[in-house]
């Protein structure tokens, strides 16, 4: 393995912490955008070169890009309040931007890119009557959820990978569960009973840890398996009753039973929030599997929930 330079947008999110650590453990020389001095500070510390900028406006973090080997776009529009199908949309034009100016200061650099990692999820795909995704599912054109945000920067990418000869390779995540982002909250909301599903209990929820989706992304900087996209998913497909029951049990909580339609749902949190929260679509992972060799940490909820919980229950340093 040769060691490359990359940038990531998206460094101190739910993906991008576990993902800059298992980057420098490999010995890459990683280039985190980042948006303040804090956030800096918690790069160098890190093992990574702190880039001060925001995707959102050109600017002199763009010259960073000039020398890196592969770029890595695990960034997150930031959505306060609720998700609404409209501010979705909102947000996937803001994503776009974003999109726009990574790809300008990528024509302009210097150094040949090896690849381009754009991470979008499964609400993308069309599952079949199995409720099953894969890489040969097609894609929806009437996205529903957080796929109204990604259908908006796929034909971004795909013309310049077209046009241009972008080395684009997508990952479709399931819902990634981390220690931070969603899963703390939704363990909170358990813990202190005021949690309810949304939709059918019995509906299937593809899960994947942080740290696999790490695991998965540093596989394709280092392989570099152009124009290939990849469902990345855990082994064990959960219904969503399920899941909340294992957490309720890993929390020595009271396990929740109550579910709400997902109209009301989309009233509190937000309709395309909603739809995503009630999505009944389970993935295969085996193409990532065998072409790139991926092996899982965590293949369960079961295996990565646990360390999770422990964190989420041990005291903050900072607590008194």
């Amino acid at each position: 393995m040769v060691p490359e330079t990359i940038f990531v947008a998206g460094a101190t999110g739910l993906v991008g912490k576990p993902l800059i650590h298992r980057l420098v453990d490999r010995g890459h020389h990683v280039r985190a955008l980042v948006r303040n001095d804090s956030s800096a500070t918690l790069m160098l510390s890190m093992g990574a070169e702190p880039v001060l900028g925001d995707l959102a406006a050109p600017g002199p973090w763009q010259d960073h890009l000039g020398d890196c080997t592969s770029v890595i776009d695990a960034s997150q529009a930031r959505t306060p309040g609720r998700l609404t199908a409209r501010r979705a949309i909102r947000l996937g034009r803001q994503r776009v931007q974003f999109t726009q100016n990574l790809l300008e200061a990528i024509r302009n650099g210097h150094a040949p890119l090896g690849s381009y990692v754009w991470l979008t999820g499964l609400d993308e795909l069309v599952p079949g009557p199995d409720r099953f995704v894969d890489e040969t599912s097609p894609i929806n054109v009437r996205p529903h959820g957080f796929g109204r945000i990604g259908s908006q920067i796929r034909p971004v990418l795909e013309a310049a990978s077209h046009s241009w000869g972008l080395p684009l390779v997508a990952l479709h995540m399931g819902l990634i569960y981390g220690s931070v982002g969603w899963f703390p909250d939704y363990l909170r909301r358990i813990e202190r009973g005021r949690f309810a599903m949304v939709g059918d209990p019995q509906n299937w929820i593809p899960l994947v840890s942080a740290e696999d989706v790490a695991r998965a992304i540093v596989a394709v900087v280092e392989q570099r398996p152009v124009g290939r996209r990849y469902v990345v998913v855990d082994d064990a497909p959960a219904r969503q009753g399920e899941f909340v029951q294992f957490l309720a049990e890993q929390l020595h909580a009271p396990v929740p039973h109550r579910h709400v339609p997902l109209w009301v749902a989309g009233l509190v949190v937000g309709r395309a929030a909603a739809e995503t929260a009630a999505a009944n679509v389970r993935g295969r992972n085996a193409r990532i599997k065998a072409e790139l060799d991926v092996a899982f940490q965590f293949p369960s909820y079961r295996d990565g929930v646990p360390p999770l919980v422990t964190e989420y229950r041990s005291p903050s340093p900072t607590s008194p």
